[in-house]
C-alpha cells in the first residue's frame, strides 16, 4: 500500500523540526515547505493526499492559500494550524473550505487523527467525482427503458420530485423492479447530483448495529468504539439517502428515525449533541406496508411521514412491451461482458418473453437474458434459448425446477439454487429466508455474494 503524502508548510524552521520529529515513525510520506510558493509549486507537479499549513505567514496567510491551491486540486482536504486560538480565524477557515483546524502547540495525537481522518475523505472525494462523471449518463432518465404508459407517467412523476430536493419519498414496489436504478436517476437528475448519495439496506445489519451505522457514534459509547464516528446521515448530508427495506427497523429505531425526518437533526449513539442533517430521504420497501401498521410491525406516525411523496414503481408484467426493449438493453450490456456480437431476439424468443409474467420483474429478466447469452452462439437468440421458471415451480416442493450445467463450483451452484429459491417464492423475502431456514441479514449478505440484490 502506497503511503499517504502529506504537505507540512509552515515559514517557522523549527516548527517544521518540530513536526518532522512528531511524525517521524507515521506511516506517512511528509514533505516540508517553508514558503507557499514552493508548495504551490510542488502540487502543480505532485498532488498531494493532504495538506496542513500554518496560518500567519508574512506574504500570505493559510486561508488566502487554500483560495490559491483550489484550482490546482479541489479535492484536496486542507488542515491549517495556527498559534491564536481566535473564534472568527476557525469560522474564517471552515468557510473557506478547510478541513480542519488546529491550534498550537501542536499535539501530535491530535494531528495524527486529522491526517488519517484527512486522508481518507481526500479519497473518498476522488472517487466520488470519478464515478459522478459516469453516474450522471449512467442515471439519466434514457435509463429508466420503457415506453408503456406506466413507465411514461413515472417518468414525468419522478421529474417532478426530482427538483424538490427537500420531499420525503416512499417508493413501493415488488422486488426485483428496479427501485434502487429509480432513486439514483431521482438523484442524479436532480440539483444535488454533485452530492453524496448512499444506499443502506436496513435488512443487511442487526438493529444496534444499523443504528450506529445510520447516526454515528461518539468515543467510549460502546466497548469497540474506540473513536468518534460520523453516521452514514451524516456523511451524506446535502445529498440523498436511500433507506432500503426499511420496514426490517425495529420499532425503538424506527422513532429515532422518524425524530431525524420531523427534525433534521441527529444524536449520535453515545452523543449529547444534536447535529443538523440537511438530506433528501428516500424510503423503499415491497412490503404492504398498511399491513405491517395494522399488526404493529411499523409505526403508523413513521408511516405517515414518509407517505408525503408516494411513488409505485410498476411490475415488469404491466409493462406491454418493455420487457423487449429492457431485454435488448441487457444484450448490448452483456456483449460487453462476455465479448459476444448478439444482434437481438428472434421473433419466437421475443413471444415467449412477452408470454411470461416475470414474478422476479427486471431483476428476473436480467437473469434470463445473461443465462442465454453465456451460451449464445448466433446472432440472434431463440425462444429455445430462453429458459424461464414456470408459474408452478415458484411454490417450493412442487418442482425443483433447477437444471444445471456440469463443472459448476459450489459457489456456483449456491447461487444457482439461491436465484431458484427466490423465484420459487416471488422474490417474497421472508419467505424465502424461512424456506432456506436463515435470518435476513444472512439471506441479503448472499444475494449481495451473488449479485441479486435490487
Amino acid at each position: 500500500m502506497v503511503a499517504p503524502l502529506v504537505y507540512f508548510l509552515d515559514d517557522d524552521d523549527n516548527i517544521i523540526k518540530l513536526v518532522k520529529y512528531g511524525l517521524r515513525n507515521e506511516q506517512f510520506n511528509v514533505k516540508y515547505f517553508n514558503h507557499p510558493n514552493a508548495l504551490v509549486d510542488a502540487i502543480k507537479m505532485e498532488y498531494p493526499d493532504v495538506v496542513i499549513s500554518d496560518v500567519m505567514m508574512p506574504e500570505i496567510d493559510g486561508i488566502e492559500l487554500i483560495d490559491k491551491m483550489r484550482g490546482l486540486a479541489r479535492l484536496m482536504p486542507v488542515i491549517l494550524v495556527t498559534a491564536r486560538a481566535a473564534v472568527d480565524t476557525a469560522v474564517r477557515a471552515m468557510k473557506a473550505g478547510a478541513f480542519e483546524y488546529l491550534t498550537k502547540p501542536i499535539n501530535f495525537d491530535e494531528l495524527k487523527l486529522a491526517i488519517g481522518r484527512a486522508v481518507e475523505v481526500g479519497h473518498l472525494r476522488t472517487e466520488v467525482a470519478e464515478m459522478k462523471s459516469g453516474f450522471k449518463s449512467r442515471y439519466s432518465f434514457d435509463n429508466l427503458i420503457g415506453e408503456s404508459e406506466p413507465m411514461t407517467a413515472m417518468r414525468e412523476f419522478i421529474k417532478r420530485v426530482a427538483n424538490v430536493t427537500e420531499a420525503v419519498i416512499l417508493m413501493r414496489g415488488e422486488s426485483g423492479v428496479g427501485k434502487n436504478l429509480v432513486a439514483r436517476v431521482i438523484h442524479y437528475t436532480s440539483p444535488i447530483a454533485e452530492k453524496r448519495y448512499l444506499e443502506i439496506n436496513c435488512a443487511s445489519l442487526p438493529s444496534n448495529l444499523l443504528e450506529a451505522e445510520l447516526f454515528g457514534y461518539e468515543k467510549g459509547a460502546f466497548t469497540d468504539a474506540k473513536t468518534s464516528k460520523k453516521g452514514l446521515l451524516e456523511v451524506a448530508s446535502g445529498g440523498t439517502v436511500l433507506l432500503d427495506e426499511i420496514t426490517s427497523m425495529d420499532l425503538g429505531l424506527q422513532a429515532k428515525f422518524l425524530s431525524f425526518i420531523e427534525n433534521r437533526r441527529i444524536r449520535r449513539v453515545g452523543g449529547l449533541e444534536e447535529i443538523p442533517v440537511d438530506l433528501r430521504v428516500i424510503s423503499a420497501t415491497n412490503s404492504n406496508l398498511e399491513a405491517d401498521v395494522a399488526s404493529g410491525k411499523f409505526r403508523s406516525d413513521l408511516f405517515y411521514r414518509i407517505n408525503v411523496v408516494s411513488l409505485a414503481v410498476p411490475p415488469l408484467r404491466e409493462r406491454d412491451k418493455d420487457v423487449i426493449l429492457i431485454g435488448r438493453r441487457f444484450i448490448d450490456d452483456f456483449n460487453i461482458k462476455f465479448k459476444k456480437h448478439v444482434k437481438g431476439f428472434t421473433t419466437s424468443a421475443e413471444r415467449k418473453l412477452l408470454s411470461h409474467d416475470w414474478p422476479g420483474n427486471v431483476r428476473e429478466l436480467r437473469n434470463v437474458v445473461e443465462r442465454a447469452m453465456i451460451f449464445a452462439e448466433k446472432e440472434y437468440i431463440d425462444g429455445d434459448e430462453i429458459a424461464l421458471t414456470s408459474i408452478g415451480a415458484q411454490v417450493a416442493g412442487q418442482s425443483d425446477g433447477l437444471h444445471l450445467q456440469k463443472g459448476l463450483t459450489l459457489d456456483q451452484v449456491e447461487g444457482e439454487y439461491l436465484k431458484k429459491v427466490l423465484e420459487w417464492n416471488n422474490f417474497n423475502l421472508e419467505a424465502t429466508a424461512n424456506q432456506l431456514g436463515v435470518t435476513r441479514k444472512t439471506l441479503w449478505e448472499k444475494r449481495k455474494k451473488y449479485g441479486l440484490l435490487n
